[in-house]
């Protein structure tokens, strides 16, 4: 019997639309990375998975950027890919 695809709890992060005197990419990474700091990761079990789309409309850019920065946290070990899955926060123990 297959289950459905795994729903996770989404937290909104506090973001606002960037100014363009930079690259998209580095205030869209300065920006995530602001608020995966601030996010209440721990507040609930479940992990936290973040919407790329919601991001985007957020940040008011497009979608690029915004994957682009989310490499750069990866590679920071911010965030976590997890493939058909999504892109999670890591919470440090």
């Amino acid at each position: 019997m297959s289950q459905g695809p795994a729903v996770f709890p989404k937290t909104p992060l506090a973001l606002a639309p960037i100014a363009t005197n930079a690259s998209l990419r580095d205030q869209a990474y300065a920006a995530l990375k602001q608020a995966i700091v601030e996010a209440d990761i721990y507040s609930h079990s479940g992990e936290v998975r973040l919407d790329e789309r919601q991001m985007s409309l957020s940040l008011g850019v497009s979608r690029t950027p915004i994957r682009e920065a989310m490499t750069l946290l990866e590679q920071e070990g911010l965030l976590r890919s997890v493939s058909r899955r999504g892109i999670f926060i890591v919470r440090k123990t």
